[in-house]
């Protein structure tokens, strides 16, 4: 078994936080909410959030292939489309109604979380790497996005 790192405790501990919230306002809401703005929580804010929260989940692990945000974004983009067009085609996937705007939605919820995973979560916690590489200081030198260590 791999020992966690501490960098790895705190991240794990981030993502949880996003979630929670997630997952507490799906089961508290749920299609029959009533509270202020009911359309938009009933139809679109969930279809921000969870792509948003998935990608997130994918930041969890430890392989290469999934650091790199480019490919966690097209992951979970590409399996909530494929959700919706189960839809269309009248599979009752995750819901029965399609949708098209709900396909903006995914996106926008994927984007949002691209741009915490690359931007601010770095400028915010000195332990979120982005990116395939490994030798990630943490270091904020003013650009846009990660900085590799100099050797």
């Amino acid at each position: 078994m791999r020992k966690s790192s501490p960098h790895s405790l705190q991240k794990t501990i981030v993502i949880v936080a996003i979630m929670i919230p997630i997952a507490l306002l799906h089961f508290f809401t749920g299609s029959h909410y009533r509270g202020p703005y009911p359309l938009f929580v009933n139809g679109y804010l969930l279809d921000i959030l969870v792509p948003f929260g998935f990608y997130f989940l994918l930041c969890l692990n430890e392989y290469f292939i999934l650091k790199s945000w480019l490919f966690k974004g097209l992951t979970i983009f590409m399996a909530a489309v494929s959700v919706e067009i189960a839809q269309y085609l009248g599979i009752p996937l995750l819901g029965r109604t399609f949708d098209p705007m709900d396909i903006n939605m995914y996106a926008i919820g994927v984007l949002l979380a691209i741009v915490c995973d690359t931007l601010l979560f770095p400028r915010l916690f000195s332990f979120w790497r982005t990116g395939p590489q490994s030798d990630y200081d943490g270091k904020d030198r003013g650009r846009v996005g990660f900085t590799w260590r100099k050797n």
